[in-house]
This record gives structure tokens, C-alpha cells and sequence, in this order.
């Protein structure tokens, strides 16, 4: 049978283990307090500083936005001066914000309906220096090669139409067009049918088909013709039963 344990007097008087951790806690505290208060002080510091960052970032981008929603309705209202303005203060102020980087490629606008194309292409080759990766890459390329092709630049303009056309997007079909012209124009009239050509079998129901035919026509080719539907065969409805 089992024996039961009587516990001494003298066993309830020492310290059991978790008294004894606790006071160990407590006087490391209690030698160490001034050292603990201060990290705390420290770390409410740290932790103020950086929801300040974090509150005035979110302010600053906050106001960014509205400037940018700004710079575009005048732009979009055909005020040039002051969309050229607004756009080009938010760009140099705020670079590392995808606003920031996007008002060079609308700055580039501003000035093309300006008539000043250099200055459009400098702020186009910003855009894509600084966004290269963007959605809108397609459309800064096209619009690179028009201050190009502006500016007499056939060669350049070729480029960067060649260079639009291999981005997927809406803006494809222009650039490859863009290219075949500038090719044309530099007197590469074999380079030109070449390009013209591929447009026809990569875009056989493009609305641009019709010109591009035309096209084809004044350098002397006999181009193929419009791709015709499928005809469609009739059924027969089947003839009321005779009674």
C-alpha cells in the first residue's frame, strides 16, 4: 500500500520554484530598472516616429493624387500652359510615385499639342527610364516614335514603332503600321511591302485593312483580297406532314 507524504514544517517554509523564478524576475528588475525604462522610452520613440512617417507619407500621397486628378482635367480642358505647369512640378517632386512617374508620360501630351515634340520626347524617354514595366509602356513608345517621326527622325521613329509593336495592347496594330510608314519613308520600299504584308495576314479584319491595301497599291503589289465571311448553308425547314 501506498505510502502518503507528510510534508515538515520545515519543507513549507522554503521557497518553492515559481517564488523563487519571481523574486529571481524581480531583482533583475529592480537592479536593471533604469536600463529597462529607457528601451521602453526608446521603443515608444521608434514607434512614434514611424507611424508619424507612415501618417505623413499617406498625406503626401494623398496630395499628390489631387494634384494629379488636377494637372489632368486641364489637360484635358486644353489648358496646355497649366497642365504643362502642374505636370512637370509633380514629376520633379514626386519621382518614386507611380503619379509621380505617370505625369511625365501626360506631360509629353501637354507639350505635343504644343507643338514642341524635343520636349516631349525628353519627357517621354524619363517615363520610360523611370516605368519601363508599366501597363502604358505600349503608348509611350508610340507616342516616342511620333515626336520622332515629328522631328524628321525617320530612323528613330522606326525603332520605337518596332519596338511598340512587340508590346501586346490596343496601341500593337498602330506601331506595326507606324513602322511599315516609316520604313516607306526612308525609301526601304521592299523593307515597307514586307511590313505592310505581315500587318495584312496578322489583322485580316483590322478597319485599317482597306488602307493598307491602298497603300500597297501606290508602291505597285497587288495585295490579297478582304477575307470573305464563311458562307452559311441554309437547312431546309422540313415540309408539313400530308394529311
Amino acid at each position: 500500500m501506498a505510502t502518503r507524504h507528510k510534508i515538515s514544517r520545515r519543507e513549507l517554509k522554503q521557497p518553492d520554484e515559481f517564488q523563487s523564478i519571481f523574486e529571481t524576475a524581480g531583482a533583475f528588475f529592480e537592479f536593471h530598472l533604469t536600463e529597462v525604462l529607457l528601451g521602453a522610452a526608446a521603443l515608444a520613440v521608434l514607434t512614434a516616429i514611424v507611424l508619424g512617417l507612415f501618417y505623413y507619407e499617406a498625406r503626401r500621397g494623398r496630395a499628390a493624387a489631387v494634384r494629379f486628378d488636377q494637372a489632368l482635367s486641364e489637360l484635358e480642358g486644353r489648358n496646355y500652359g497649366a497642365a504643362e505647369k502642374d505636370l512637370a512640378s509633380l514629376a520633379a517632386a514626386e519621382p518614386h510615385r507611380a503619379v509621380g512617374r505617370l505625369a511625365n508620360l501626360y506631360l509629353a501630351s501637354a507639350y505635343l499639342a504644343q507643338k514642341e515634340p524635343a520636349k516631349a520626347r525628353g519627357a517621354l524617354l524619363r517615363y520610360l527610364a523611370e516605368d519601363n514595366t508599366s501597363i502604358f509602356r505600349g503608348s509611350a513608345l508610340n507616342n516616342l516614335a511620333v515626336t520622332d517621326e515629328e522631328m524628321g527622325d525617320y530612323k528613330q521613329a522606326e525603332e520605337a514603332y518596332r519596338q511598340a509593336a512587340k508590346v501586346e495592347g490596343p496601341e500593337q496594330a498602330r506601331a506595326e503600321l507606324g513602322m511599315a510608314r516609316m520604313l516607306r519613308k526612308q525609301g526601304k520600299r521592299a523593307a515597307a511591302i514586307a511590313a505592310y504584308n505581315d500587318f495584312l495576314a496578322r489583322h485580316p479584319y483590322a478597319p485599317e485593312r482597306t488602307g493598307v491595301m491602298e497603300t500597297l497599291a501606290q508602291l505597285g503589289v497587288a495585295s490579297a483580297p478582304s477575307p470573305q465571311a464563311p458562307a452559311v448553308k441554309l437547312i431546309k425547314p422540313p415540309s408539313a406532314p400530308k394529311s
